[in-house]
């Protein structure tokens, strides 16, 4: 009976020692980023010279996260058009894990000359009387970086933009991000930032925008990626805004 009571002792002395272990031995938390979009803005309806019509909006994809979300391409060439990807994950003991990606880098001269992310956001046009989905946003590349101050309040927001840019045509390696609290804006005057409503029949519709909606990237949560706005379209006139969606 000793013998199993100097057993039992040694396993409780075992238990309080894990329980009571450094703190610095504890295993690091991923701080994960949470992509979401911002309210719609600045909704226009263009005519173009060679009489097409556009549905124009500015649009802000927002991190509302704990962490970063970083996204590093690189290239073994120059000549190869393309860059694979990794998203680096910071944790709350200062480290990082960096984990592959589907996500592709690619070069675009469409007036910024710059690297962009295929597919980070996605726009669709709905009918509201029916849930047809009767256009998609025109615009596929996106070049990433802090230019608008969202949410500064959120713990670990850094007061200044920390991802400034989305290298050059000759970059090997790039970083692109968006920092805790911040947002990146596309504003409704930038190359194919549209859905083309040439032709559209006037009703009742839903411009419908998601962040990361291929699912490429790993955050907190992905139930509040999307936001949308209902609006009123008739004849040659500008849109009528009916209701806003969510925003992060």
């Amino acid at each position: 009976m000793r013998f199993c009571g100097t057993r039992r002792a040694a396993f409780v002395a075992l238990c309080l020692l894990a329980a009571f272990a450094a703190p610095g031995l504890a295993q690091a938390a991923d701080r994960l980023p949470d992509l979401g979009m911002a309210r719609l803005t600045d909704l226009k309806a263009e005519k173009t010279a060679d009489g097409r019509r556009l549905l124009r909006f500015t649009t802000v994809i927002v991190n509302v996260g704990s962490g970063p979300f970083e996204v590093r391409g690189t290239r073994a060439s120059a000549g190869e058009v393309e860059m694979a990807t990794v998203q680096r994950i910071y944790d709350s003991a200062g480290g990082f894990r960096e984990l592959a990606t589907s996500a592709r880098m690619f070069f675009a001269g469409d007036g910024h000359s710059h690297w962009h992310v295929r597919d980070l956001e996605s726009s669709e046009l709905i009918r509201l009387d029916n849930g047809t989905k009767i256009g998609t946003g025109a615009k596929f590349g996106f070049c990433f970086f802090d230019n608008v101050a969202y949410r500064l309040s959120l713990a670990g927001a850094p007061g200044a933009a920390a991802y400034l840019g989305c290298g050059t045509a000759s970059s090997l390696a790039v970083t692109m991000g968006v920092s805790v609290g911040w947002g990146d804006e596309y504003s409704w005057r930038l190359p194919n930032q549209y859905v083309d409503i040439t032709g559209l029949a006037a009703g009742r519709y839903r411009l419908h925008v998601t962040a990361d909606a291929p699912g490429f990237f790993t955050e907190a949560s992905e139930s509040n990626n999307a936001t949308w706005v209902d609006l009123q379209l008739k004849g040659q006139g500008p849109p009528r805004v009916i209701a806003y969606g969510p925003a992060a």
